[in-house]
C-alpha cells in the first residue's frame, strides 16, 4: 500500500489485504483487531486507495466526537503521501458560537433539536436582514459566513480546528463544516449522522457522493447495536406531563381536547404506578394493551389520542417560536408529549413499552428491541467495514445489525508472554452475594494488592456491588474510587494521581475507565475483574432475551452473554497497549471458564504466588 505512512507493524499488512479483498468483492467485513494493531490507519489506507481509484467517497464513523482525533491524525499523515481532503464533522450543539456567546441560551441540558430550532429561525432572520429588512435576534456568525470569502487552505481539518477558526474570525463554524464536507474525500462523523433518519437526510444534502458509491468504516463497532436501539427508542415522564399542563395554562391553550389528554395521561401515570410491581431495577413491562385500556376508562381511544397529540405538536411549535423570538430556550413540554404519543399506534412487536421508576418521577419508554431497523441503511452503501477490539461473538453482532458479511479475528501483535489471565474458581457474584462471599473476595483483593504492589484497576459489575465492598473498608492505601454520576473533571484528576503516584482504582465494567483510556507501561499492571458483568435483571433485558429467543433461538447469548464477553475483553484490554507493556488480569468468578473460547485463561491455584512469579520473570 503506497500511501501507508509508517513501517507496517505485525498483522497490519494482512488487515489491509483483507480489507482490499472485501472492497474488490463488494463484501461487508466484520473485523476484531485488538488494541495496538493500528486499526485506524490499516483501514483508512486500503479504503482511500480503492476510493480514489474508483471515484468513490469514504465515511468514517465514530460513536462520539472525542474519538475522531485518532482518525484525523492518521489522515494528516496519509495526506503527506497523497492529495487528500478530509474533515471531521460534529453537531450544531458542539459547533454553535451563538449558543456559546449568549447567556440566555447557554445551558448544559440544551438539546440538539433545540439548537437546530434556534439556528433555523436565526438564519431566516439573518437572510432577511442582509436583504435590508429590519430584524432582531439574528446570527452575526451566520451573516459573516454569507459575507466572507469561503476559500480556506487545508488538506485535513478537524471540527475543533474549524471551531477555533470560527471563533477567531466570528464566522459560523457549523456552516464552514458543512461547506468543507461537500468537497472532502473523507468525512469523519458520529454514528448519528448515518443511523438517525432525520439527520441522515440533512447529511445527504451536503455530502458529495451517493451512498451506493461510498465506503463506510464503523469504528468501535461493538457500540453500534445499543446505539441503534437508543435512537429508535423514546420516552415521556410524569414530570414532563405536569410541566406540559403548566405550560398550557401559562400560554393560554384553551383547546379542551389537549387539556383533557394531558390530565388523563397524568392520571394514568399515577394509576399505573400504584398497580405495577417493579423489578429490582425499578422498571416493568406495560401489558400489551394497558395504555389503551387506561384511556378507555377515561373516555378516550388511541386513535383520538394520536389526533390530539398532533394538535399538541402544533401548539408546541407556536410556543417554541414565541420563546425563541424572546431570546429564550425554545423548549415546549406540550410539543414533547405530542411527539411521543402521536407515534403510539405505530409501535409493533419490535418495541416494548416499559415503565421506569426514578427518584421523584416515573417515565414510560417505547424501547426498541431490534437495532437492524436503524442499521438497515447499511445496505445502501457500496460496502461497510466494521471494526473493534472487542466484537466477539462476531455472529451475534452480524445477526443483530442484520447484514451479510465476512468475519475475521486478528490476534494481539504483542508477545503472548506479556499478559496472563487467571480466574479464581471458588468465588462468584452470581445471585445475591452473602456477607461471607464479599469477605472472601475482599480478602483475595487485599492479599494480591498488598503482596504485589503494582498499579491496580479493580472493576465491578455495577456501582451497587462496588458500594457493598466499599462498606467493608479495604485495609489498603492509596485507593481511588469512580463514583456513580461523578463529573468527568473530578474523575480525571483522580486518574492523574493514580497514574503518577500509584495505587488502586475502583470502577465498574463498561464505565469510563474500562474503555477508551490508555494506561501505558507501569501506569497499570493488574486488572481485577470482580464477577461477570451480565446486564442486571430488568424489564428491558427480559424483553430482549425473549425477542432474540424468538428471532434466533438463543436469547441468552444475544441479550446477556455477548455484552458480558465484550465488557470483560474491554477491561482486560486496558493492560496491554504497546509492545513493552506487561500485565495480569484476574477474574474473580468461577463462571469465567465458560468464556475460554474467547480468550486464553488459567485457573489460579495460588493467585498471589502466580502473580508474583509473573512479575519476577519480567
Amino acid at each position: 500500500m503506497k500511501f501507508f505512512p509508517y513501517k507496517p507493524r505485525k498483522y497490519q499488512k494482512e488487515i489491509m489485504e483483507k480489507i482490499m479483498e472485501s472492497l474488490e468483492k463488494k463484501r461487508n467485513l466484520i473485523m476484531e483487531a485488538p488494541a495496538g494493531l493500528g486499526k485506524t490507519i490499516s483501514s483508512l489506507v486500503p479504503c482511500l486507495s480503492f476510493a480514489s481509484e474508483n471515484d468513490m467517497g469514504l465515511i468514517y464513523l465514530n460513536r462520539t466526537n472525542s474519538q475522531q482525533k485518532q482518525a484525523i491524525n492518521e489522515l494528516k499523515k496519509i495526506s503527506e503521501k497523497m492529495d487528500l481532503r478530509a474533515v471531521s464533522i460534529q453537531g450544531r450543539k458542539n459547533m454553535c458560537l451563538l449558543i456559546e456567546n449568549l447567556d440566555s441560551l447557554r445551558t448544559k441540558n440544551i438539546t440538539n433539536e433545540e439548537v437546530a430550532y434556534i439556528c433555523s429561525a436565526r438564519k431566516k432572520r439573518s437572510i432577511e436582514a442582509l436583504r435590508g429588512k429590519e430584524e432582531e435576534n439574528t446570527c452575526i456568525f451566520f451573516e459573516n459566513f454569507l459575507r466572507t470569502d469561503k476559500k480556506m487552505g487545508y488538506d485535513v481539518i478537524s471540527a475543533e480546528e474549524l471551531l477555533e477558526y470560527g471563533r477567531e474570525y466570528e464566522i459560523c463554524a457549523y456552516e464552514l463544516n458543512k461547506l468543507i464536507a461537500r468537497k472532502a474525500d473523507v468525512v469523519i462523523a458520529p454514528y448519528i449522522y448515518i443511523f438517525d433518519d432525520f439527520l441522515r437526510e440533512k447529511f445527504i444534502t451536503w455530502y458529495s457522493h451517493p451512498f451506493k458509491e461510498t465506503i463506510l468504516i464503523i469504528d468501535e463497532a461493538h457500540n453500534l447495536p445499543n446505539f441503534c436501539r437508543e435512537i429508535l427508542s423514546s420516552s415521556i415522564s410524569y414530570k414532563t406531563m405536569k410541566l406540559a399542563l403548566r405550560e398550557a395554562k401559562e400560554f393560554s391553550v384553551r383547546d379542551i381536547d389537549v387539556i383533557n389528554l394531558i390530565e388523563i395521561i397524568i392520571k394514568i401515570f399515577e394509576d399505573i404506578e400504584k398497580k405495577i410491581k417493579f423489578s429490582e431495577n425499578n422498571d416493568a413491562l406495560l401489558e400489551e394493551n394497558q395504555m389503551e385500556e387506561e384511556l378507555e376508562k377515561n373516555g378516550m381511544d388511541i386513535k383520538f389520542m394520536e389526533e390530539v397529540a398532533k394538535k399538541m405538536i402544533t401548539y408546541g411549535e407556536i410556543i417554541a417560536d414565541f420563546k425563541e423570538s424572546k431570546n429564550t430556550l425554545p423548549r415546549s413540554f406540550i410539543r414533547s408529549a405530542g411527539n411521543f404519543f402521536s407515534q403510539w399506534s405505530m409501535l409493533n412487536e419490535k418495541w416494548v413499552k416499559v415503565i421506569e421508576k426514578m427518584e421523584n418521577n416515573i417515565k414510560i419508554e417505547a424501547y426498541c428491541l431490534d437495532p437492524s431497523i436503524a442499521s438497515s441503511i447499511l445496505d445502501s452503501f457500496y460496502c461497510s467495514i466494521h471494526m473493534s477490539g472487542t466484537l466477539q461473538p462476531l455472529e451475534e453482532y452480524r445477526n443483530s445489525i442484520g447484514i451479510d458479511a465476512d468475519m475475521v479475528i486478528y490476534p494481539s501483535p504483542f508477545p503472548s508472554q506479556n499478559r496472563k489471565i487467571f480466574y479464581i474458581d471458588d468465588v462468584t457474584t452470581k445471585y445475591y452475594m452473602e456477607e461471607e462471599m464479599i469477605e472472601k473476595i475482599k480478602s483475595y483483593i487485599e492479599e494480591i494488592c498488598s503482596s504485589v504492589q503494582k498499579n491496580t484497576l479493580i472493576l465491578f459489575p455495577s456501582y451497587a456491588i462496588m458500594e457493598r465492598f466499599l462498606e467493608k473498608k479495604f485495609s489498603l492505601k492509596n485507593i481511588y474510587v469512580e463514583r456513580k454520576g461523578e463529573r468527568q473533571e473530578k474523575i480525571m484528576k483522580k486518574l492523574d494521581k493514580f497514574k503518577n503516584k500509584g495505587g488502586i482504582f475502583l470502577s465498574v465494567m463498561g464505565g469510563r475507565l474500562s474503555e477508551g483510556i490508555d494506561f501505558p507501561s507501569e501506569q497499570l499492571e493488574i486488572v481485577i475483574i470482580v464477577g461477570i458483568p451480565y446486564p442486571p435483571p430488568s424489564a428491558k433485558q427480559y424483553a430482549l432475551q425473549k425477542y432474540y429467543d424468538k428471532k434466533f433461538g438463543d436469547g441468552w447469548k444475544y441479550a446477556m452473554e455477548a455484552q458480558a464477553i465484550r465488557k470483560i475483553m474491554q477491561s482486560i484490554g486496558r493492560l496491554i497497549r504497546r509492545e513493552d507493556d506487561r500485565g495480569v488480569a484476574i477474574i474473580m468468578d468461577k463462571r469465567a471458564k465458560r468464556f475460554r473460547n474467547y480468550f486464553k485463561m488459567e485457573r489460579a491455584k495460588n493467585i498471589v504466588y502466580e502473580v508474583k512469579k509473573f512479575f519476577e520473570v519480567s
